[in-house]
């Protein structure tokens, strides 16, 4: 194919995509100036993706109150949100020892955001936590040799443990009035979480929670029982993402937005 026939299709295409992004912001809020500008970078607008951002209701995206960031990671998901919206406060929960670092040093200067160095749990007190190769997957759960043939070669590898602090959800909120979104991906520790808290769940209107669809770690749970769990707390599921996480063998993971069923149940339908 001569070259200006691929820049003739490429076109069209690039138009496209850019459409899809530029509407995409606008759903969710962001001025239609501001969204023609942003929707130019497709690496931002995949970042937005990977947050789950795109799946979250405009009505709770443009009144950010408080928003938690458990299981921050690298501080991704902090980011991206940063990027895009203007919540009031932002809590990140990171207990990996080579993550807390470079978290406080990546978000040490913004006095919205504070970094806690801990383990998001059932209770307060102290753990044994699981590093993996790949810090991501680091757990307070001891990972399942069955898996790790469906994750990339080595790094599902555990490589250490550290003794961490723990926390749980009602302590690290009981000073806020209320929280506009929990990021809740802790590796299988979801459902400790979840159980035990009542009066941090109750001022809490979404969560955006990684659910797996295979163990992954000893004793964790899957969608099923956390999708029931959830439903006793006093929420509705609202978005799943797809496509899931699989490596073309089975389904490993995806990522669900849970509404308090309150407001879920006033929610207008988006146009």
């Amino acid at each position: 194919m001569a070259l200006k026939d691929l820049v003739k299709a490429a076109i069209p295409h690039g138009i496209c995509e850019y459409s899809v992004r530029r509407h995409d912001y606008m759903r969710l809020g962001i001025s239609a100036q501001q969204a023609s500008w942003i929707a130019l970078s497709h690496r931002q607008y995949q970042n937005f993706c990977d947050a789950r951002l795109n799946l979250v209701p405009r009505s709770i995206l443009t009144s950010l109150r408080t928003c938690v960031d458990a299981g921050a990671n690298a501080g991704n998901w902090t980011q991206a949100l940063l990027d895009r919206f203007r919540p009031e406060r932002v809590i990140a929960v990171e207990c990996e020892p080579r993550m807390v670092g470079p978290l406080k040093t990546r978000f040490g200067t913004l006095p919205s955001v504070t970094v806690i160095d801990a383990a998001l749990a059932d209770r307060e007190g102290s753990a044994t936590f699981n590093q993996l190769r790949h810090s991501a997957g680091s757990s307070l759960l001891r990972p399942r040799a069955d898996v790790i043939k469906q994750f990339a070669a080595n790094s599902w590898d555990l490589i250490g443990t550290v003794d961490v602090r723990k926390i749980s959800y009602d302590q690290l909120v009981a000073g806020e009035d209320e929280i506009s979104i929990l990021k809740l991906d802790i590796q299988g520790a979801e459902m400790g979480v979840l159980s035990n808290s009542q009066a941090g769940l109750q001022k809490t209107k979404c969560i955006i929670l990684e659910v797996t669809f295979t163990p992954h770690y000893e004793n964790d749970s899957g969608f099923p029982e956390l999708h029931q769990l959830m439903a006793r707390k006093g929420f509705g599921l609202y978005q799943l993402s797809y496509p899931p996480y699989h490596r073309g063998v089975r389904i490993l993971y995806a990522d669900a937005v849970y509404l308090r069923e309150d407001f879920l149940h006033d929610l207008a339908p988006e146009k």
